[in-house]
């Protein structure tokens, strides 16, 4: 199939598919999709379908829609059922999808959450830790659950008054019970704390600003001074006038701690980080990379030749050039501990892979990450935003090839009695054991930390996946001058 200019198709199909804009500045927008005549529905399978082949990594194995668009779209029932289709196209030697990824944001979630730190939610997410015992997972600081007092590690045992949350209970519906409570407008939680005391608490949704850093340590082991952090999401340092965030500023103050403390190795808590904006994840490998790095290639892009002509007729400051390394602080380290889970996405694998040619890099956890070493861009199409598949990254050496996961150098499960940083919480203690021996343990300390399934095994390494797999995983480039919502 022949490549088409993008910029033809904009031209040819302005009047029918032209794009609005929609003010997302201050608020978190109601999870509410809002009502669409039939026509303008039309009109939108239209633009997604023109678009995504406009912008899509893998163009060349998309069908030539072009002489009877509308025909072809009005097979589907809606954007987000045509878009499906287009996804299945494109496929590896084994018939394995690519795109697990594209997807439209009818309701500006993702802007908000990644560009701006909004959040609208109760700040609670849950995890099995072994078939019938569910627990809370993290908590987002400033949110509702925050504010109630609810930490990581707390037992659940009630949602809105049902006992009966088993893992084999939540699969009956595919977790819809589960996943519908969480995304309500109230919830009442029949919690048990650390210590076995027992509280029933009612939360609200409301909105609140994402604290990315969930918290913060230095270990002394082994006559070396550890650091740790734990790295829920990866909001973007700049925002739409091209200026510093609280989050850039949050990784300035927090790497000068380290570097005041004398840390010589970095555990960086990645476990349940989906991703978020690329220029966090060039910002963050700068900080972390050593002084050695400076002035080398951090990574490479790759699109579809049509794509970049579009970007750069449009003036836009999305450049998929190379892109180097520019140390910007004094910390020097040379060994990273990244702790992660099939969670860990997007942005965060880009982090591990930018890294990898030029330090010690480990990876404690569960399994394989999640596996997305592709990105995207937003376009506003008439108030909704199309996240299509349009550029894969690749490192110094030229990997870039992870659709299946990272793989771990060690084996360890998520430990979700104890809270983040505590270093007896297994993930944080097989760091610590490879920090003061420079080995990993012969079992994992995991088992020290009794992790252990209903018929006494290990937990199963697929226990949570359909949890984890709910959650966006996103790599996301914004550009400043917001070309893309005319």
């Amino acid at each position: 199939m022949s490549k088409i200019s993008l910029i033809d198709w904009m031209v040819v199909l302005l009047a029918g598919v032209m794009t609005v804009s929609c003010s997302q500045d201050n608020i978190m927008p109601e999870p509410e999709r809002p009502v669409r005549p039939e026509l303008e529905e039309d009109r939108l399978k239209d633009s997604v379908y023109v678009y995504t082949y406009g912008f899509y990594l893998w163009q060349e194995e998309l069908p030539d829609w072009r002489s009877n668009i509308r025909e072809r779209t009005a097979h589907f029932r809606s954007a987000e059922e045509l878009l499906t289709a287009l996804k299945g196209y494109a496929r590896d030697e084994s018939g394995e999808l690519y795109d697990r990824y594209s997807f439209l944001d009818r309701w500006g979630t993702v802007n908000a959450e990644v560009q701006q730190g909004l959040a609208g939610s109760f700040g609670i997410d849950v995890r099995y830790l072994n078939d019938d015992e569910l627990y809370i997972k993290r908590v987002d600081i400033g949110s509702p659950a925050y504010s109630a007092g609810i930490r990581r590690g707390w037992r659940v045992m009630r949602v809105n008054g049902r006992t009966d949350l088993s893992l084999a209970s939540m699969e009956r519906d595919n977790f819809t019970f589960l996943f519908n409570a969480l995304d309500a407008g109230t919830i009442t939680l029949g919690l048990v704390r650390p210590d076995g005391s027992e509280v029933s608490v009612e939360l609200a949704r409301k909105s609140y600003q994402l604290q990315p850093i969930l918290a913060r340590q230095v270990y002394a082991v082994g006559g070396k001074r550890i650091g740790y952090f734990a790295f829920d999401v990866f909001i973007s340092t700049l925002n739409e006038r091209n200026n510093p965030t609280y989050v850039k500023g949050q990784l300035d103050r927090l790497m000068e701690e380290f570097e005041g403390e004398g840390v010589q190795e970095l555990i960086v808590d990645l476990r349940y980080n989906g991703g978020g904006a690329v220029i966090t994840a060039e910002y963050l490998s700068n900080l972390l990379a050593p002084a050695t790095a400076n002035g080398q290639l951090m990574y490479t892009s790759k699109a579809n030749e049509g794509l970049v002509r579009f970007l750069h007729s449009r003036g836009s400051d999305i450049d998929l050039s190379p892109v180097y390394f520019n140390k910007v602080n004094g910390l020097n380290i040379n060994r990273i501990y990244f702790l992660v889970t099939e969670s860990t996405a997007s942005a965060s694998e880009l982090l591990i892979n930018n890294l990898e040619p030029y330090m010690d890099v480990k990876l404690i956890g569960e399994h394989a990450t999640y596996g997305k070493p592709v990105g995207y861009f937003p376009w506003d199409i008439r108030g909704v935003d199309l996240y299509a598949v349009s550029f894969q990254m690749f490192n110094a050496k030229g990997y870039g090839d992870y659709f299946s996961g990272m793989g771990v150098d060690k084996e360890v499960y998520d430990d979700l009695t104890r809270d983040f940083g505590d270093p007896a919480e297994s993930m944080i203690a097989e760091a610590l054991y490879y920090a003061a021996h420079g080995r990993f343990s012969a079992d994992g300390v995991n088992r020290r930390a009794g992790i252990r399934a209903a018929d006494g095994n290990t937990v199963s390494s697929h226990l949570n996946r359909a949890l984890d797999r709910q959650e966006r995983k996103g790599m996301y480039v914004f550009d400043v001058h917001n070309f893309f919502r005319n």
